[in-house]
């Protein structure tokens, strides 16, 4: 019987920000290690995937918080496959600290894309995918579509060397940092984070440059899109905030 499988995690300094938290950006690269973790050792990790020319790509991305980890604590990330479509899976997170106690959810959707034709394939390369598929639910829905906004200038954007990843493109991280910097440390000093969702529409190159606008569409609920200089829109972004 296919079980999950979980991976643990020790917040140390270089994870946390100016509040001694663990940065967003940072718990969501950990999640994303044990996702790749979990499909390397089920034989259809990243490495697998490009013996075959392919590659796993992030089409959706929501994580929700009840806690917010802080330095010194452990962290344990529970995952598994929820769903396998013809070109979309769905992968579940679980988030636990030291004492069992849930931190939070986190749902991604992946597609495999083809490295020449940079366009999404079956998922029928990867039958053993299937084997993995594990009948539980989270009190987390799958990423939702995240509607467009005008909203106004924000941020800005530039893909530089250190940005891009084995694929040639920029990854999660670079899209969630776009939007993260997008408040001052006096907006977040004054709030917690308790919900991301990202919905990843282009690829974003070496080279490209663009705008982040948001919108705050009701107290403390943002939303984003990141937009390259030639109009592209590249990504859609909700955050969700609570006061202290």
């Amino acid at each position: 019987m296919t079980q999950q499988k979980s991976f643990g995690y020790k917040i140390e300094p270089e994870h946390i920000d100016f509040q001694k938290n663990i940065s967003p950006i940072v718990l969501t690269d950990m999640i994303l290690n044990a996702a790749g973790s979990d499909a390397n050792e089920h034989g259809f990790g990243l490495m697998d995937l490009h013996k075959k020319n392919c590659s796993w790509v992030v089409s959706r991305f929501s994580m929700e918080l009840e806690v917010i980890p802080t330095v010194g604590d452990n962290l344990s990330i529970e995952t598994w496959v929820k769903d396998v479509g013809k070109v979309f899976t769905t992968r579940n997170f679980r988030l636990t600290n030291g004492t069992a106690n849930v931190v939070g959810y986190s749902v991604l959707s992946w597609a495999i894309l083809d490295l020449d034709t940079r366009r999404s394939v079956p998922l029928s390369i990867v039958p053993e995918l299937n084997r993995f598929i594990v009948n539980e639910e989270i009190p987390l829905e799958s990423p939702g579509r995240i509607p467009d906004i005008k909203g106004s200038v924000a941020n800005s954007f530039e893909v530089k060397y250190s940005d891009v990843d084995l694929n040639v493109h920029t990854n999660v991280l670079k899209y969630l940092q776009c939007i993260c910097d997008c408040f001052s440390l006096d907006f977040y000093s004054k709030r917690i984070l308790k919900r991301v969702e990202i919905n990843f529409l282009k690829e974003l190159e070496y080279g490209d440059k663009g705008t982040v606008y948001y919108e705050e569409v009701a107290g403390n609920d943002f939303l984003f899109k990141l937009v390259t200089s030639e109009g592209v829109v590249v990504s859609r972004s909700r955050m969700v905030f609570e006061n202290k």
